[in-house]
């Protein structure tokens, strides 16, 4: 197949040749002999056709923030032309050096191209770089452009970057941030602490008999037995808000973003200290009206990962934040604790719930938290449920300082206030101004 660029030379050449033995010129017979020439070279040449690529890495995982050299080494085996090679690159990336479209002369021969460039990776993901497409022109445009790709198979992973929670080194220290201190699993080894009194049931050992507690009662038959706790590893379950009202800011810069990071950060650090730490999201937005909630009710349990410890779960909690999404729950608080409430019943753990408090979703993250305050062995005492308020203002309005900021932080502390007075443990946080370890410090002050 070739291109209207021969035959208009091809018309041309027979043109003059005509003219020149209508006329008798010997020279425009020769010059009408040249584009005849021009057509014959151009259909000898060969383009480029047959390309390989060196097969990547087919899995690169890396942080938020972090700059990749994306590398593509291209192998092209025959032609002579202009060879163009480009790959799509995710809208959230930021390109820092080189270009993911450029153009190589090929000489005769096997030449080997090189497509380098380098890139910023802004946003958590999973992304694909399925095909490297190229596009082969001729160099005399005799025949047509001829396009095609070659298969990568690669897969990235952006994780989201860890807000580290550091240890306090000083060995004498109060803190106001309630910690899983007595939270056990049900089943284990049973320890010399002692729990409760309560009636025998079948498979009690005789020796855990109470007879003089037993002696004292007059009605029951049952004797009296010791219970005693059990080993078990501490647990912490968190939630995490899913509300499109954290979305508020960039599409880079955002709570929810931030959120994600505290949340991450919060669960190595209790993993890292042989902690159980489940995770849940969840959705404090009001529900929206009955046709939109088609769906809801098989909500799939790949929104929550159950309490376990150790690098198995920190891989799953990962996998779990690195797809999280804005409206990916449409449970509440008290709808999300409720799917999971067997595996936090009788453990007391401690509720970790990361969220943006607003005036829209107050009344229900007050009802939630109500709810996980059933769940506290020692009511007498301050729940163990803290809240992390991911503050957006600052967000919002890029970093600027202003009244209206200033305003809508004031009003905030007021709905904050409101949690704190039902007994909870609030920390206000703003992104830009302060690190997660640094709020945690101000909750902690030595003896």
């Amino acid at each position: 197949m070739i291109t209207g660029v021969p035959l208009r030379l091809t018309l041309s050449a027979f043109g003059f040749m005509l003219a020149g033995m209508a006329t008798g010129n010997i020279y425009m017979i020769q010059l009408g002999l040249l584009p005849l020439l021009f057509v014959l070279i151009g259909l000898i040449i060969r383009q480029p056709t047959l390309f390989a690529v060196e097969p990547p890495q087919q899995s690169v995982s890396v942080d938020v923030g972090d700059e990749l050299t994306v590398t593509r080494v291209v192998h092209v085996a025959d032609g002579l032309g202009l060879v163009t090679l480009g790959e799509e690159l995710p809208p959230s990336f930021e390109l820092l050096k080189g270009n993911n479209i450029q153009a190589f002369w090929k000489q005769p021969g096997e030449a080997q191209l090189e497509l380098k460039y380098r890139v910023k990776c802004t946003k958590r993901g999973t992304y694909k770089f399925g095909s490297l497409l190229w596009e082969s022109r001729h160099p005399l445009g005799m025949v047509p452009t001829k396009l095609g790709s070659l298969e990568l198979n690669q897969e990235l992973i952006v994780k989201p970057r860890t807000l580290k929670v550091k240890r306090i080194r000083q060995q004498k220290v109060f803190t106001k941030i309630p910690m899983p201190a007595e939270s056990r699993i049900q089943m284990g080894v049973p320890t010399t602490d002692f729990k409760e009194l309560r009636d025998y049931s079948f498979g009690d050992s005789y020796k855990q008999i109470n007879w003089k507690a037993t002696a004292r009662k007059q009605r029951s038959s049952l004797p009296t037995v010791n219970e005693y706790e059990k080993e078990g590893r501490q647990v912490v379950y968190v939630f995490l808000d899913t509300s499109s009202h954290l979305g508020v800011g960039t599409t880079l810069s955002n709570s929810f973003e931030y959120a994600v990071q505290a949340t991450l950060g919060l669960t190595e650090f209790y993993l890292a200290r042989q902690f159980k730490v489940g995770l849940s999201l969840f959705n404090s937005q009001p529900r929206p009206t009955a046709p939109d909630l088609k769906g809801t009710e098989g909500e799939p349990l790949s929104q929550h990962v159950f309490p376990e410890g150790g690098r198995v779960q920190q891989y799953r909690i990962q996998r779990m934040l690195l797809n999280a999404e804005l409206q990916l729950s449409h449970r509440s608080l008290k709808e999300a604790l409720a799917r999971v409430r067997g595996h936090v019943l009788g453990t007391n753990p401690l509720f970790v719930v990361v969220t943006w408090i607003r005036v829209e979703n107050l009344s229900s993250l007050m009802e939630g938290t109500k709810e996980l305050s059933k769940y506290i062995k020692n009511r007498r005492q301050r729940p163990n449920v803290l809240v992390v308020n991911v503050s957006g203002f600052e967000l919002a309005s890029e970093g600027q300082e202003n009244q209206a900021v200033q305003l809508m932080e004031f009003k905030e502390t007021h709905l904050i206030s409101r949690l704190r007075s039902m007994g909870l443990m609030v920390v206000n946080w703003y992104p830009l101004k302060q690190s997660i370890t640094e709020v945690l410090l101000t909750q902690v002050r030595g003896v």
